[in-house]
C-alpha cells in the first residue's frame, strides 16, 4: 500500500495575481455536464466528459510554466426534488477529476506537460491545481493557427455515505448542481482565461450494489487532499538564518488490522528547481505527530529526507475500522553556503509514503 504526493516546494519573492487578456490565446472548457449515480459503487464518466481547448492565433504564442486550476464556487446543493436525508450539502472531497487523453499533437501531450494521471480531489473553497507549472509550453511553434485539446473524466467516490444524499421519499429523484471555475494561469501567476462549468448530478430514490461496498480492506493509506502539496517559503532574513516549518494537520490516515509502520522516501535524488538548479534532500526534515482522534504511536522519529526508504512511524492497531490520523511536520534549513550559491525560484521533490503491516 503506498501513496505518492507532490509534497515540497520552496518559493522566493512575491507572486502577484492580476487579470489579463491574451488576444492570441483563447481558453475554453465544455462538458457533457449531466450524469447519474445509480450505485453505491459510485460513478466514473467517460474519458472525454470534459474538454479543455486552447486556441492559438499567431505564430508568436509561447506561454511557458503555465498552470490550470479548478475551484468549487458554492456548496453542492439540491436543485430539484427537495432536501436530502441528512440535510447536508454534498461533500466535494468525494468528487475527483482525472486526466485521460489529449488530441495527439506532439507539441502538446499530457506526458510532455507532466500532468498527473491520478485522481485530483476537489476541496470546499480552495483552488486545486490540475496542472502545476507545465513542462511543455502552450506554443504555436511557428504555425499561424493551432488548436490543442485535453480531456478528463469525473468520478464520484463509492461508499455507503451516498445514503445521506438520497431523498427521504422513496419515489423522488434528487438533482444536485456542482459549480466549478477553471482558471488558466501564465508562468507569472497572471490569469489568461477562465471558464465556469455547472455539472448536474442525479441520484435515484434507491441505489444498487450496496453489499459490495460494505467490504472494508484490511489495510488502507490515504493522503488528505489538502496535504497533497506542501509549500515551505523562505521570504525573510530570519527564514534563511533559522529555517522554515510547516504542519499539515491530519495529513495521513491509516486503517490497519495489525500493527504497522509508515515509511517514506524521495523519488528524486535531489530537490530540483524549475528552470535549473538543485538542493540536497537533506535540507528537508519531517516527522509524523498525533492527529485528531485515536492513535497508538510507538515511535515517530524526526528524519532527514533521503532517496533511501526510511521508517517514519511505528504504531499499534487491531481494528481496521478504526482510523488513525497523523499530522506531517516539515522543516527546511539552508546552510549559509547553500543560501549564497542557490538561485531563487521554486524547488520541488516528490515523496512516496508506504504502509508496511507488522
Amino acid at each position: 500500500m503506498w501513496q505518492k504526493i507532490r509534497s515540497f516546494g520552496l518559493l522566493s519573492g512575491i507572486i502577484f495575481l492580476t487579470a489579463a487578456v491574451h488576444a492570441q490565446l483563447r481558453f475554453s472548457v465544455w462538458s457533457d455536464n449531466y450524469f447519474e449515480v445509480t450505485s453505491y459503487l459510485g460513478k466514473t464518466t467517460g474519458d472525454r466528459f470534459n474538454v479543455f481547448q486552447f486556441d492559438l492565433n499567431g505564430t508568436a504564442v509561447n506561454e511557458r510554466d503555465w498552470s490550470l486550476g479548478v475551484r468549487l464556487l458554492a456548496p453542492i446543493r439540491t436543485i430539484a426534488g427537495g432536501k436530502n436525508r441528512s440535510g447536508n450539502t454534498f461533500p466535494p472531497d468525494k468528487i475527483s477529476l482525472r486526466w485521460t487523453a489529449d488530441n495527439n499533437d506532439p507539441a502538446f501531450r499530457l506526458d510532455g506537460i507532466g500532468a498527473s494521471r491520478n485522481p485530483i480531489v476537489l476541496q470546499n473553497s480552495n483552488e486545486v491545481l490540475l496542472i502545476d507549472r507545465a513542462k511543455q509550453p502552450i506554443s504555436s511553434n511557428g504555425r499561424y493557427y493551432v488548436q490543442y485539446q485535453l480531456y478528463s473524466a469525473l468520478t464520484i467516490a463509492q461508499g455507503k455515505y451516498l445514503d445521506d444524499y438520497l431523498s427521504p421519499d422513496q419515489y423522488t429523484y434528487l438533482k444536485y448542481r456542482i459549480p466549478l471555475l477553471f482558471t488558466l494561469y501564465n508562468g507569472q501567476g497572471k490569469i489568461i482565461g477562465t471558464q465556469e462549468i455547472n455539472y448536474e448530478m442525479q441520484l435515484p430514490p434507491r441505489l444498487t450494489d450496496g453489499a459490495m461496498v460494505d467490504m472494508e480492506p484490511d489495510y488502507s493509506l490515504e493522503i488528505a487532499a489538502e496535504a497533497a502539496n506542501a509549500t515551505l517559503q523562505f521570504s525573510t532574513q530570519k527564514d534563511y538564518l533559522q529555517g522554515v516549518a510547516l504542519q499539515m494537520p491530519d495529513a495521513i490516515r491509516v486503517h490497519s488490522v495489525t500493527d504497522f509502520e509508515l515509511r517514506v522516501k524521495a523519488l528524486e535524488p535531489e530537490i530540483v528547481r524549475n528552470g535549473g538548479g538543485t538542493l540536497p534532500l537533506s535540507i528537508l526534515s519531517l516527522q509524523l505527530t498525533p492527529g485528531g482522534g485515536l492513535n497508538k504511536i510507538k515511535t515517530n522519529p524526526k528524519i532527514s529526507l533521503s532517496a533511501q526508504e526510511q521508517m517514519l512511524l511505528s504504531a499499534a492497531s487491531a481494528d481496521k475500522k478504526q482510523v488513525q490520523s497523523f499530522n506531517v511536520d516539515y522543516w527546511a534549513n539552508l546552510t549559509p553556503g547553500q543560501v549564497s550559491e542557490s538561485k531563487s525560484g521554486a524547488y520541488s521533490v516528490s515523496l512516496l509514503y508506504l504502509l508496511i503491516p507488522q
